[in-house]
């Protein structure tokens, strides 16, 4: 374990020495972009830190309301609500479900949105066996499909074309903390990837701290009507809202986001056509994510100057997954010394 005494971005200080950074999630590298941080300092001057009052208050900023509208057009839904944190967001979406309405759970849930424990199916085998069920029993109550859009511990994206399948009416919650702000062109998470049709409804969680730098979480649905009702839990009304300096920088920041994104885009580019001759090497290529042999854990990589991530998930007692996970701050310089490593 490595004890970190300020913010890494492509490198990390250790005891005054300075390693390459190839863990955490902040995959844009926000943190250390400069122009980013000064829209940080202005909203500071502007708003302060916190926004002491509940959203419901006769008193409104409408800052939150701007930014709710902006993540409606990004993730192409009909209305986004703002939490304080993804966790909170997921919990206030499971909040609105009908209570004895069957509920189909992926393998891989965050616990932010989770209701009973994980399917020990493939994705593909549950997502095949879940249509199978759904069709073949009519319910008064719809039906709830739960799941994350990726799994960032195996560098695994979730396909859900499944959904077309199904021939009645379904609501998909989907935790997309790790996909927004990095999949698709404009950074529109999972959303894009979804299918269009009318029987489903869609719940899309999410934290605005991976990619984004954020320290904020979301709901955006495809039915007005689900927000309307998330905005009715204490989840909402009884909580401080997300800080107006940070949703200012954001809301100012798209083209710097965009930059990042682009960056990061040609840099997985770069570093996979560096892979080509380690097999042993496990990623997605729409993922800044990837899964390394076991033998090859965070001692192996410290001697060489670098840090991974390697930890035990879901069960700490478990054996350490070892990842490398690039972000758009990392040079071409820093691929060679990491792939030399391997």
């Amino acid at each position: 374990m490595f004890s970190l005494h300020q913010t890494p971005g492509r490198t990390a200080l250790v005891n005054e020495k300075e390693y390459l950074f190839f863990s955490g999630y902040s995959y844009l590298g926000m943190n250390h972009v400069p122009d980013f941080i000064s829209l940080l300092q202005e909203g500071i001057n502007r708003f302060g830190a916190v926004f002491p009052s509940s959203r419901i208050s006769n008193t409104v900023l409408g800052l939150y309301s701007n930014t709710e509208s902006y993540l409606s057009d990004l993730t192409q839904k009909s209305d986004t609500i703002l939490f304080q944190s993804g966790f909170t967001a997921g919990k206030a979406a499971i909040e609105t479900l009908e209570k004895d309405t069957a509920i189909y759970q992926s393998p891989f849930c965050h616990p932010a949105i989770r209701i009973n424990n994980n399917s020990s199916l493939t994705f593909t085998d549950w997502a095949n066996q879940t249509v199978q069920i759904i069709n073949s029993n009519q319910s008064l109550k719809t039906p709830v499909i739960l799941s994350d859009s990726l799994n960032q511990l195996t560098a695994d994206l979730f396909d859900f074309s499944f959904l077309e399948n199904i021939q009645q009416k379904v609501i998909c919650i989907i935790d997309d903390s790790h996909g927004i702000g990095l999949l698709g062109k404009s950074g529109q998470g999972i959303s894009y990837l979804l299918p269009n049709n009318k029987n489903i409804e869609y719940i899309i969680t999410y934290s605005l701290s991976k990619a984004l730098n954020i320290q904020a979480g979301a709901i955006s649905c495809s039915i007005k009507s689900r927000a309307d009702k998330i905005r009715k839990t204490s989840w909402y009304t009884a909580v401080t809202p997300p800080s107006p300096a940070m949703l200012f920088a954001f809301n100012q920041a798209k083209d710097l986001y965009s930059l990042q994104l682009s960056k990061l885009s040609l840099q997985k580019k770069q570093f996979q056509n560096m892979l080509v001759d380690h097999k042993e090497i496990k990623y997605h290529k729409d993922l800044p994510v990837y899964i390394l042999p076991e033998a090859l854990d965070e001692d192996y990589f410290s001697e060489r100057g670098i840090i991974i991530s390697s930890f035990a998930y879901p069960d700490p007692s478990g054996k350490k997954i070892n990842r490398a996970v690039i972000n758009a701050l990392h040079t071409q310089e820093d691929y060679e010394i990491l792939t030399n490593s391997l």
